[in-house]
């Protein structure tokens, strides 16, 4: 039986989360000598899809949470500046998109310069973290507790935020996503954005009746994100019919987070222990699985 509550009596809260993944995932692929033609949809994302994306929650007057790879907070300082300004949250991905499963020692380090280099830009350490394509290791939550992070938003296991209880009593929140609320999928296998619409309207129309949480994720890319012209007037068209539905609140991942805390909900284990005997006697297929980008 859930007893999650939203905050003021709200029947459900909605999350708007951005991957400001931009020439660092293109740098994945190839360098930075090759920065145009095919790898230049990342350069679109901070040079036309930004100012489209920020203008219609700025009209809309909604927040939104931007987890920013350290690599393109570098690159574009002014750009993360001008959504905190805006009143948006700043939430760390690492510096270059790594895969934190496969980072081993380097791990914690990575997390404690990612957070500094969005302190340094914005002024205030991100408490928030979100994982490229939705990897951790079985440490990853620990390290993130431990460098002074609130709350993970990378898991996909549950309608509500909950909270993991660590060894030495350490906490961090989880607010879940949704795979089905997420455009990129939808947008990488080449579906149009009235398709993203139909989809997205059954689902956040459903989520609203049983008064779950509704956790968009949205990519600022021009390949597989939704900051060209045609689907940023679905996304508008979206928010608006959001809002009609009613008694909805929208919240940063960092309000919501606190509010989290704020319930006094029983803890729960680390998601590895459940799992650490088999893990430690059969090799993890992860590519087996489907994952978020």
């Amino acid at each position: 039986m859930n007893t999650h509550t939203w905050p003021q009596g709200a029947r459900t809260v909605v999350l708007l989360t951005v991957n400001f993944d931009a020439e660092t995932f293109d740098l994945k692929e190839t360098s930075a000598e090759r920065m145009f033609g095919r790898y230049s949809y990342g350069r679109y994302a901070v040079r036309a899809g930004f100012p489209r994306l920020l203008d219609l929650f700025s009209r809309h007057g909604v927040p939104a949470t931007f987890f920013v790879p350290g690599g393109d907070a570098r690159r574009h300082p002014d750009l993360v500046r001008e959504l905190a300004a805006n009143g948006h949250e700043i939430a760390a991905r690492g510096i270059d998109l790594e895969n934190f499963a496969t980072l081993g020692d380097k791990e914690a380090d990575v997390l404690a310069r990612s957070r500094a280099i969005l302190a340094d830009i914005t002024g205030a350490a991100p408490v928030g973290f979100r994982a490229p394509g939705g990897e951790l290791s079985s440490r990853t939550l620990g390290h993130l507790a431990d460098a002074g992070f609130l709350y993970d938003a990378t898991f996909q296991d549950a309608d509500y935020p909950y909270v993991y209880g660590l060894a030495g009593g350490r906490r961090i929140v989880e607010l879940p996503s949704t795979y089905a609320l997420d455009d990129a999928p939808i947008y990488s296998a080449r579906h149009t954005h009235a398709r993203l619409q139909a989809i997205w309207r059954d689902e956040i129309q459903a989520m609203h009746a049983e008064g779950v949480l509704i956790p968009i994720t949205l990519n600022l890319r021009g390949d597989f994100g939704s900051t060209r012209a045609a689907r940023i007037a679905i996304l508008d068209t979206l928010l608006t019919e959001i809002k009609q539905l009613g008694n909805v609140r929208f919240m940063t991942c960092r309000e919501l987070a606190g509010h989290t805390l704020s319930l006094g909900l029983p803890t729960e284990p680390d998601p590895y222990l459940a799992h650490a005997e088999t893990l430690a006697n059969t090799v993890y297929r992860g590519d087996l699985a489907i994952k978020p980008l």
